[in-house]
């Protein structure tokens, strides 16, 4: 984690003198957050490229292109339509974007496969997404998120 964290320090500072040559990435991210913002899903899609990969504690492997992307948000939305983002902080280090925010939702329509107990659940969980931006659009994503305090929030835990 340290090793990251330097990594992005330095990136960062490297960037304060190249900046000029990356200023079409924090545009794609805004787009992107501004459509998430808005539960746009095919505005959200766009802003990938075709074979764009998405990677998410969520689930398992990566989730490619258009479809992966639609499949998920469609989902995301469908199972959590008040879900709402709100971001903190956002570290342009070229190709590479980080981005720190807050969802927040209810889990109002869970999922086949998810326990009853959760339905109606409110939780808040603070994300960070690594994007990799090449020709104004997002080729990969990685996000993180505490899913220990996901399973707290919507009652895991309290199960017996």
């Amino acid at each position: 984690m340290v090793k990251s964290f330097v990594f992005l320090s330095l990136a960062a500072i490297c960037c304060i003198s190249t900046h000029k040559a990356f200023a079409q990435s924090p545009a794609v991210i805004d787009m992107h957050f501004k459509a998430l913002i808005q539960h746009d899903i095919k505005a959200i899609a766009n802003s990938y490229a075709e074979d764009a990969q998405v990677y998410s504690p969520n689930w398992e492997g990566a989730k490619t292109g258009a479809a992966g992307i639609t499949e998920v948000y469609t989902r995301y939305f469908a199972s959590t339509p008040d879900l709402t983002y709100k971001i903190n902080n956002i570290i342009n280090a070229g190709e590479n974007i980080v981005v720190e925010y807050v969802v927040n939702g209810t889990l109002s329509n869970p999922e086949g496969s998810t326990p009853d107990y959760m339905k109606g659940k409110k939780y808040t969980l603070n994300y960070c997404a690594i994007f990799i931006v090449k020709n104004g659009k997002i080729i990969k994503e990685t996000d993180y998120f505490d899913q220990v305090a996901f399973l707290r929030q919507v009652g895991f835990f309290d199960q017996h």
